[in-house]
């Protein structure tokens, strides 16, 4: 399978595009497929936290399980195997202040899984979106989560209200109780590592979880507190139309 058959059928949540994990070799994968996702929400700054996010919780993984392909990727031969992970909460860092559900005690996540080819459902690739952890058991994470709506489409099943990450930015590796160490990619990084890479970046405003690497999650709730929200109710902030309802029974 080539990188630009990969290009045509990758998406579940989020729209992707490859960008790394093909060798020269048209058909020979080398490593990791890596996409892009599409955010929902403004997830770089504490100020883009505060206005879209909740909840921002410390949280781990405790179960994974796998989506079966779509029909059509089965008849084709090629497609995705995604996962669907359970969530725990260990500890609830920060809640706006008229957040649109309590914070869970669990919940479950969409994730990356994996490329097959040829027909084959174990002939697979592990699949991650660029900059973001894979959620993988055994290990931990900051996330920043967002209560959105039922959505509705034409032709479609309701899809039901659910608990969702803002963004790229918005869950951050915390492995040893250390913002930026852990799981990334599907590979380990250290908090060392990140802090380095942002010190020679140049970037005007880096990521939240960039400015934080190596500090405990004290340091990220007192962002938190510091910083304002963009908008003065997150439903006037228009990135927050990804989070409502547009079904008219959950409406009435």
């Amino acid at each position: 399978m080539s990188c630009a058959r990969i290009f045509g059928f990758l998406g579940f949540a989020v729209s992707a595009v490859l960008l790394a994990g093909c060798s020269d070799s048209a058909d020979t994968v080398v490593g990791p497929i890596r996409g892009e996702g599409k955010d929902r929400m403004p997830s770089r700054t504490a100020e883009d936290w505060v206005t879209y996010a909740d909840h921002v919780v410390i949280a781990t993984p405790t179960k994974e399980s796998e989506v079966a392909p779509g029909q059509s990727e089965v008849d084709r031969g090629e497609g995705m195997i995604g996962r669907d992970v359970r969530m725990k909460v260990e500890k609830v860092l920060w809640s706006r202040s008229d957040p649109a559900q309590p914070a869970p005690a669990t919940w479950q996540r969409s994730s990356s899984g994996w490329v097959f080819k040829e027909g084959d459902l174990d002939n697979r690739t592990e699949y991650a979106l660029a900059e973001r952890p894979r959620i993988e058991l055994g290990h931990h994470y900051i996330i920043a989560l967002a209560w959105r709506g039922a959505t509705c489409s034409e032709g479609d099943p309701e899809e039901p209200a659910r608990w969702v990450g803002l963004g790229e930015g918005s869950t951050v590796p915390y492995d040893d109780d250390t913002i930026g160490q852990g799981e990334m990619e599907g590979g380990e990084q250290s908090a060392k590592e990140v802090a380095a890479a942002l010190s020679g970046s140049g970037d005007p405003v880096p990521r939240l979880e960039d400015e934080l690497a190596g500090k405990s999650a004290d340091a990220l709730v007192a962002a938190l507190k510091a910083a304002r929200p963009t908008v003065a109710s997150r439903s006037e902030a228009p990135a927050a139309r990804a989070l409502a309802s547009n079904c008219e029974s959950s409406a009435g």
